[in-house]
């Protein structure tokens, strides 16, 4: 499912972590944990916590053990036009929900991403709504790895067919027992900036029977090569 492109003057922060030993990373560094407590002064609001979702299942603790491609000499970093993404529903257990996206490149030429993503939920006007965002590796149900270069290659599986080699996945984490069923349901889409764009996509915050529910405080988690921590 591709998503509106739109201008926007907020960024996905490129964040790295201190400390990464892989050799693909990225020389620059930052502290990932850094938090947005005031969304609209940055332009890149960050979004709140949940509400009740329909199901109450955990997050499976073992990730499709999807292998990590190697990244040509020469790749250029992936840009907004390059790329689509999907909300691709949630888990849920003990008041917590973890909201998994999909990173795609739909280009016919590979590049790679790095860290973070820019997060904003929108109103059914769109609208950007009141969140604040955390940017973390920490969650109540697992704890992923730290940021690293991923490569999206050219010509891969689409979206929602459950074949995400080279893909890059994204979870969104938040409780859902202090959200009202108002503010529950008022996010209507999703506006994500993929790591230093300038250029936003503009994705339906729901999938199938799936709502994204944000109210409160939001932790966003870096950017995996699967749905959940590497198992290599």
């Amino acid at each position: 499912m591709r998503g509106t492109v739109i201008s926007a003057p907020a960024i996905g922060l490129l964040i790295v972590l201190g400390g990464c030993t892989s050799s693909a990373s990225p020389s620059l560094t930052a502290s990932p944990t850094v938090a947005a407590t005031n969304p609209a002064a940055s332009g890149t609001a960050t979004p709140a916590a949940t509400a009740q979702p329909t199901a109450s299942q955990p997050a499976a603790a073992t990730a499709t053990p999807y292998p990590r491609l190697p990244i040509p000499a020469g790749t250029a970093r992936c840009h907004t036009s390059q790329l689509e993404v999907a909300f691709n529903g949630y888990n849920a257990a003990t008041g917590h929900v973890l909201d998994t996206f999909e990173l795609r490149n739909r280009s016919g030429t590979a590049c790679w991403v790095y860290g973070y993503v820019g997060f904003q939920v929108l109103d059914a006007a769109g609208r950007p709504r009141p969140q604040t965002l955390v940017w973390t590796t920490d969650t109540f149900f697992i704890k992923f790895d730290p940021p690293t270069r991923i490569l999206l290659a050219a010509g891969t599986a689409a979206l929602h067919t459950g074949r995400g080699e080279g893909h890059a996945f994204f979870d969104v984490e938040a409780d859902d027992w202090t959200c009202p069923a108002d503010q529950a349901n008022a996010t209507a889409s999703l506006r994500i900036w993929p790591p230093d764009e300038y250029v936003a996509i503009v994705i339906p915050a729901k999938n199938g029977s799936d709502s994204f529910i944000a109210c409160g405080q939001l932790a966003l988690h870096p950017l995996q090569i699967q749905p959940g921590p590497s198992t290599s």
